[in-house]
């Protein structure tokens, strides 16, 4: 059943950032498939930039949209398991030490927009919970 839900703009920022950043990824397919030849992990990848370029479909390609807010249309199950997964991205990349961060060259804007993709992700996470899995 697809959701209802609208997120705002500034929400949108916060899970694009998320989105974007794992996208940059895209190539360990590749890897993992060609390299490693670890299917499983292929195939797992696969799906999760699948759901990326979905939720994007959402709430636009463009890094700086002109609208307000973003109907979010994915199937709830669907939608429920990208936003774990990038909470939990946005978790591990916002839990490292100074140093790691820092030779990572995260400037302060990337991790700001880190922090609202991870607040929209368990803010409709919680929604959705709270509605048994209906729409929110």
């Amino acid at each position: 059943m697809p959701t209802t839900t609208t997120i705002t703009q500034a929400q949108r920022r916060g899970i694009y950032e998320l989105v974007r950043n794992h996208l940059a990824g895209i190539g360990d397919v590749v890897i993992v498939l060609e390299e490693k030849g670890d299917y499983a992990d292929a195939e797992r990848l696969a799906i999760e930039f699948t759901e990326d370029v979905r939720l994007l479909t959402d709430i636009g390609w463009d890094s700086e949209p002109e609208r307000e807010s973003f109907e979010l249309t994915m199937p709830v199950h669907d939608l429920t398991e990208v936003l774990g997964r990038l909470r939990g991205e946005a978790e591990a990349l916002l839990g490292e030490s100074p140093d790691e961060r820092q030779s990572r060259k995260e400037d302060r804007a990337t991790e700001e927009r880190l922090w609202t993709g991870l607040d929209a992700c368990a803010a409709l996470l919680v929604a959705i919970d709270e509605r048994g899995g209906d729409s929110v």
